[in-house]
């Protein structure tokens, strides 16, 4: 069974030909359906029982997992089985952006992020690396380790070392007493974290 049904009423494709230069999935095509749709989509399946045809449909199975409202001990297996598919940039952000920790479940997925961070391939160690960073506020105490994790795991890998000095930039946007991390990256990703701080301060001046 495939998506192109469910995805009929939302094709757009100049979006499928914009998106598929931006992001280069170079395993799967492009249908053009935007991420607002694919989380509707996603929250309105009961299972997923579509094979991974496009580009899409991994986004969609990333948060039709998301938003599953089962222990993260589940949930946990079901990311596990997902990592393989994970080939572009933006297939693990919206993947990272999605996931909620609770009170209850926030020391489990906070081990489980911490042990991507370790993963040989180059996108599941970007999903532990953005879902940290982007879930920061739910680890206050954990600061300084996470800081530590992340940048011990640096690689010259793009996309990781993008990863790594966006988290840079982040936290010491957030305290600059965290700038002293920027000497345990590489010159490659302290350059970009400097760069990134200094764009986000820009345009914090700009909005004044």
């Amino acid at each position: 069974m495939d998506t192109d049904a469910l995805y009929q009423a939302y094709v757009d494709t100049d979006y499928a030909v914009f998106t598929s230069k931006l992001t280069k999935n170079r395993d799967l095509p492009y249908r053009g359906i935007r991420i607002p749709v694919l989380r509707k989509l996603a929250k309105e399946l009961d299972d997923f029982p579509y094979e991974i045809k496009w580009h899409e449909d991994v986004l969609l199975k990333g948060f039709w997992i998301a938003s599953r409202k089962i222990p993260f001990s589940e949930k946990r297996k079901l990311i596990e089985e997902h990592l393989g598919l994970l080939e572009t940039w933006d297939e693990v952000d919206t993947l990272a952006s999605s996931i909620k920790p609770t009170k209850k479940d926030k020391d489990e997925i906070y081990t489980f992020l911490i042990s991507l961070l370790k993963e040989e391939r180059v996108m599941p160690r970007r999903l532990g690396r953005v879902t940290l960073l982007l879930k920061r506020k739910y680890f206050p105490e954990r600061t300084a380790e996470m800081l530590a994790s992340i940048t011990a795991a640096d690689r010259e890998e793009y996309y990781i070392s993008m990863a790594v000095a966006w988290a840079l930039a982040s936290f010491i946007l957030d305290d600059s007493n965290q700038s002293i991390h920027l000497v345990k990256v590489s010159d490659a990703t302290r350059k970009r974290a400097e760069q990134k701080i200094r764009d986000s301060l820009r345009e914090r001046k700009s909005r004044i």
